[in-house]
């Protein structure tokens, strides 16, 4: 009965070990998402498709405000 009791013990020290482990990573990887103040880190690939995203969305205002100015002219 007793080295399954060590037994016990050891896996239950070892499974121990592993979520601390596993805390340390997640808490790690998540300093680098989140800084101390609560504001999120954005990712390089998230950055890229926003700042596309962005050129879009400035190509199409510009192109419905030369179509409102063209509007206006010729309402006008």
């Amino acid at each position: 009965m007793t080295p399954l009791l060590f037994a016990l013990v050891g896996y239950l020290m070892m499974s121990f070990n592993e979520l601390e482990n596993r805390v340390y990573h997640l808490q790690s990887r998540m300093m680098q998402l989140v800084t101390p103040e609560g504001q999120i880190v954005p990712s390089p690939d998230n950055a890229i498709a926003r700042q596309e995203l962005r050129e879009k969305l400035l190509h199409h205002i510009h192109d419905l405000q030369v179509r409102l100015s063209l509007l206006e002219a010729k309402g006008g």
